[in-house]
This record gives C-alpha cells, structure tokens and sequence, in this order.
C-alpha cells in the first residue's frame, strides 16, 4: 500500500511539471486511466503544453472539448432525473435510512455508520434523529483523519453538518503519512455516527429484514 501511495506521489510529481501520460508511464508502471485518475485535477499550463508541438496541442484541445461536452450530457441527466424525486414522506425516509444503514451501517455493537460523503452524513443524522428518536446528547462521533488535516476546523466542519455539539466528538483518529490514501483538498476525512443503543440496531435490524425480497 505504501508502495502505491508513492507512485501516486511521483505521477503527481511528474504531471506538475508538465509530462504527459505516455511519458509518465516509463517511469510510473500503470494503465494511462490510473494516471489520469490519479492526476485528475491537475491540468498543464498553456507553456507545457505548447512546449509538446501542435499534434499533442490539438489532441488535447479535441479532449478537452470531448470533456466538456459530456460534462453538460452528464448535468442535464442528473437535472432531469432529480425532477423525479418528491420529497419523501415519513414513511419513504424510514425504508430510505434502513436501505442506507443495510449497505453502510454496523450490524453489531451499538447503532453506528461510516461515510466521508457530507450529504450522506447529514441525511443519516437526519434520520437517525427524527425517525429513530436519538437525541443530540446521545451521539458519540468520532473522525478518521489524515495527518494533515486541521483536526479542530474538521470537527467544526462536521458539527456543522450534524448539527450536533462539539462536546459529543471523541478523540479522532489520525493516520499517519504515506497510509495509502490520496491527498484530496475536498476530502474532509470519514466521520463515525454512533449511539450506544442496542435496541434501536435491532429494531433497524428489523425493518431491514421487511425489506427483504419475498
């Protein structure tokens, strides 16, 4: 894992200082895909890409425009498909939560899930307050964090998405460099909802099982 997280680095490396993917691809072994996933978000300046002639000017410029075209298909789908979606009566959020805490929520030792997805979070906490009844007192949350995360702004940060008081996050947990996770400025570490409620994971449990396919 180590291993990877340093060729991650050193395709970053190289794609900052202007290489292209083929050129990165003799001293990083990988598919070009990986590198392009890896090295997503950092885009040439117009001199390194001049630097590269018009042939390699041209086909960027092409997949540039390729991109941008499927962007606003992409946008356009999302926009249309959200249309289809009511708000959910007390009822659907219920079977909406027990599907969600079916695919990411403990089966044991308390009433807990784990995500780094805000929206997630805040619909989680959301459901687990109005329709599982868990006061705000009653929640212990917990962040893992990178070692260069700020870990008092992340607590804050996800206070603010819980809406739940800084007096009910524990101890973070902080893993230390080169762990194998990619450095994104967006990620905002993974957080932990838990309520020490063995009764509300069974009856969860419960409603899942409703959800069953007969």
């Amino acid at each position: 894992m180590t291993h990877k997280w340093k060729q991650i680095e050193k395709a970053r490396e190289l794609r900052k200082l202007g290489w292209t993917f083929k050129e990165i691809m003799k001293k990083v072994p990988g598919h070009r895909s990986t590198l392009n996933r890896w090295c997503y978000d950092i885009e040439l300046t117009p001199k390194q890409i001049a630097s590269k002639g018009k042939r390699y000017t041209a086909r960027l410029k092409g997949a540039k425009s390729n991109q941008i075209k499927r962007q606003k298909q992409i946008v356009k789908i999302k926009q249309e498909a959200k249309k289809e979606i009511c708000p959910l009566t007390d009822y659907e959020f219920k079977l909406a939560g027990a599907a969600l805490y079916w695919a990411e929520g403990s089966k044991k030792g308390g009433t807990s899930i784990a995500n780094s997805n805000p929206e997630l979070i805040k619909f989680t906490t959301k459901w687990l307050k109005n329709i599982c009844n868990v006061p705000n007192k009653k929640f212990d949350i917990c962040l893992y964090l990178h070692s260069g995360h700020n870990e008092e702004k992340m607590k804050k940060y996800w206070s603010k998405i819980t809406k739940i008081s800084l007096q009910n996050f524990k101890k973070s947990y902080i893993k230390k460099e080169g762990s194998g996770h990619k450095k994104i400025d967006s990620y905002k570490g993974t957080v932990r909802l838990r309520t020490n409620n063995e009764n509300l994971r069974h009856k969860i449990l419960g409603w899942i099982e409703g959800l069953y396919i007969k």
